[in-house]
């Protein structure tokens, strides 16, 4: 083994530093030898000079060197033995890699460095810088407690957060002094506020602030009680009137309803004919109307109007109609005539109303089905046949009446067979809508009325009004309806068989 120390440099060429030993001899000294081998005129090998060296120099000033209060340095040979060390019983006796194995690792290759690791001594995290010492042999350790290097910036935590706990303290406290001044006259409001929803609109709020805010709101706050207290006044008028109005307008539509005739049948005595009639105005009073009456024994006159406009004024204007209609009775033996004088009467009596009306007239002999047909700007009545023919009555197009005066009007007659149905009907059967917008036409009444040619005219009227009704669906009726259904049976014999 001896031997291994000389011609080690001798192979290698440089010098090397033995692991540290005791020396007994010595006087139980840690020794440590350094060698290196010197030639004869530069080439040949003449043999190695050695130097044993004593390390207690070097471990008696690591010893005292102290780090912090409780910090220390250690020395570790090439193989992680303790050299210096505070607990002095370690020395040559213990190794870093048992104490702390990625340490002694990193010292031990010859690194250097400044990690957070557990220190070896008390095993207390620490701060630890190392770096390697002669030439690498030995690396001296410097331990750094944690506690210790955070110990000031603890300290200045502490004092930062009470520094900081009295700075919220206090700025609570302003926030809650200046929610206070805000606060108070928020609640009154609100309370104000409340007042007002249970109806005290007479209440006088008073409330002193110094936030422009609040001024502001407050301000607004008693406008908006004045102003609604003036709302309520008004709604308050609006009502008795609406409800003085609803009044009038329900007595307006019974005396409209109580003007046609709505006892059926309406001629139970003669078997003649068979009549029906149904209005529904498209507001609480409307402009459409129906009548009939007997002019004669033989002769039956029946009239289907519709007045230019809905509501009130269409209902006055219908009113008046009728009157001068009934009025003018005794001249019926000629549609044309009657026709003629009404239309002038309609122009002296409301000349500056812009108002009009369209109706159909017709007159039907009962005895042998003879029905002349006058017509201003109406519809033409339909003909159903027993067989399910439907077809429209030809009649005069004449303007409707109250347009201007002294217009001429003329007349159509026709022929009914025994168990010809007439309907008569307003433009709100035919031009009502559905949710797409499109009308109900002509059309769809025929087919209609060609699949009741065996019903009675009750059940003809109604069924019509039901499928002008499931047609428009969930769109808003906009027009008057009005449909009348007259059946002849015949006159004598046949009608009393009928």
């Amino acid at each position: 083994p001896k031997w291994e120390w000389y011609e080690r440099p001798k192979r290698e060429g440089h010098s090397i530093w033995t692991e540290p030993y005791f020396d007994d001899g010595g006087g139980n000294t840690i020794m440590t030898t350094y060698s290196a081998p010197f030639f004869r005129e530069g080439h040949t090998f003449w043999g190695i000079a050695t130097i044993d060296i004593a390390m207690s120099q070097l471990m008696e000033k690591a010893q005292r060197l102290r780090v912090g209060e409780t910090g220390y340095t250690f020395i570790v040979s090439k193989k992680g033995n303790y050299v210096a060390f505070p607990d002095s019983s370690k020395i040559m006796k213990a190794n870093i890699g048992s104490a702390n194995p990625e340490l002694g690792e990193m010292m031990m290759g010859g690194h250097r460095g400044f990690v957070r690791k557990m220190e070896p001594l008390n095993g207390r995290a620490a701060w630890i810088a190392f770096s390697p010492i002669q030439a690498g042999e030995f690396s001296l350790a410097i331990v750094y407690p944690e506690a210790e290097v955070l110990a000031t910036a603890k300290y200045l935590q502490y004092e930062l957060i009470a520094a900081g706990a009295v700075g919220l303290l206090a700025l609570f406290g302003a926030l809650f002094i200046v929610a206070r001044s805000i606060s108070e006259p928020i609640t009154s409001l609100a309370t104000a506020a409340q007042r007002v929803a249970a109806g005290e609109l007479d209440q006088e709020l008073k409330i002193v602030t110094r936030t422009e805010e609040v001024q502001h709101l407050a301000t607004a706050f008693r406008k908006m009680t004045r102003d609604l207290k003036m709302r309520m006044d008004e709604l308050r008028y609006t009502t008795i009137v609406k409800e003085r109005i609803e009044g009038e307008l329900s007595a307006a539509r019974s005396i409209q309803i109580s003007l046609v005739a709505k006892t059926f049948p309406a001629f139970p005595e003669r078997h003649e004919i068979d009549l029906h009639a149904i209005i529904k105005p498209a507001r609480a009073v409307g402009g459409d109307f129906y009548d009939f009456h007997f002019v004669d024994r033989e002769r039956l006159c029946l009239v289907a109007a519709d007045v230019a406009g809905k509501g009130v004024p269409a209902a006055l204007y219908m009113s008046v109609s009728k009157t001068l209609l009934r009025a003018n009775t005794e001249l019926a033996g000629s549609p044309p005539e009657l026709l003629a004088k009404v239309n002038n009467d309609l122009c002296d009596q409301s000349s500056d109303s812009g108002m009009f009306v369209s109706l159909a007239l017709g007159l039907l002999n009962v005895r042998n089905g003879e029905f002349q047909l006058g017509n201003a700007g109406h519809p033409a009545p339909l003909r159903l046949s027993p067989n399910g023919d439907v077809e429209s009555l030809s009649s005069p197009s004449g303007v409707a009446l109250g347009a201007w005066r002294d217009l001429p009007y003329s007349t159509t007659t026709h022929q009914l067979a025994p168990g010809d149905t007439l309907l008569f009907f307003t433009d709100g059967v035919t031009e009502a809508l559905d949710d797409r917008q499109q009308f109900y036409t002509i059309g769809r009444l025929r087919d209609l009325l060609s699949g009741l040619k065996h019903e009675p005219v009750e059940r003809i009227t109604r069924a019509v009004m039901r499928d002008v009704r499931s047609f428009a669906g969930a769109q808003e009726q906009a027009d008057d309806l009005t449909l009348l259904a007259i059946r002849w049976n015949g006159g004598g014999t046949q009608a009393l068989e009928a």
